[in-house]
């Protein structure tokens, strides 16, 4: 992306986060070759994310499937933090032609009018509002996680007895483990590959052979 384009979004998130106020997130995620990363976020309260937070793997996952073709943008779907407060989010894609360059996310926190209605439901002693506010747990199951790093990122995906210090892992779990990130997009974030190294027990350029079995079409 060039500077000009980015020096625009940085302004513009810092606009955006005036004008709709403290309960309202603004990223930019910028997307290059040696991986993603947030490049500016006001308000970071909301989420507690910083410029060090990876992108999400909800948003991994749709640059790797490459939604961006199909869509300019994805408006008011759920998000998690830290697996007790919901927001609301949406995603801008930001393109050059068909090439994706990076990402304007906006995510409302929506906790101080749950806080309202959930007193209002105990003060009319009403029986369950579940579906009412959108909290039934089938219904958490593909909402975007606010991931404050790359191992909470793996966490979603990989069997935490994987992660233990003393579980040895073979070598086609290894490969198995790595296809999977690889499908949901998680090496799009900018180092990935030596927090996976790290956790696998591998060394990076080992995990680059992996990587190239999968895009070769030999993985197991």
């Amino acid at each position: 992306m060039r500077a000009e384009k980015k020096e625009f979004f940085f302004k513009l998130c810092k606009f955006l986060g005036q004008v709709l106020g403290k309960r309202y997130e603004i990223v930019f995620h910028v997307i290059e070759e040696s991986g993603a990363y947030i490049a500016a976020i006001e308000n970071n309260h909301v989420s507690g994310r910083t410029t060090n937070s990876p992108l999400t793997a909800f948003a991994s996952e749709l640059v790797q499937n490459k939604a961006y073709l199909d869509k300019d943008f994805l408006c008011d779907y759920k998000a998690m933090v830290n697996k007790d407060k919901m927001v609301r989010g949406s995603t801008f894609f930001i393109k050059d032609k068909d090439k994706i360059e990076g990402i304007l996310c906006i995510n409302y926190d929506t906790s101080e009018m749950r806080d309202v209605v959930a007193k209002i439901i105990d003060i009319e002693k009403l029986d369950d509002m579940s579906s009412f506010l959108n909290l039934k747990q089938e219904d958490n199951k593909n909402v975007e996680v606010l991931n404050h790093s790359i191992e909470e990122i793996l966490a979603q995906y990989v069997d935490a007895k994987y992660l233990e210090s003393d579980y040895l892992l073979t070598a086609e779990q290894k490969q198995n483990i790595i296809n999977t990130l690889y499908k949901k997009g998680i090496f799009n974030v900018k180092g990935t590959i030596s927090v996976v190294a790290k956790f696998l027990k591998l060394s990076e350029p080992s995990v680059y052979r992996y990587l190239g079995n999968i895009k070769r079409g030999n993985s197991s």
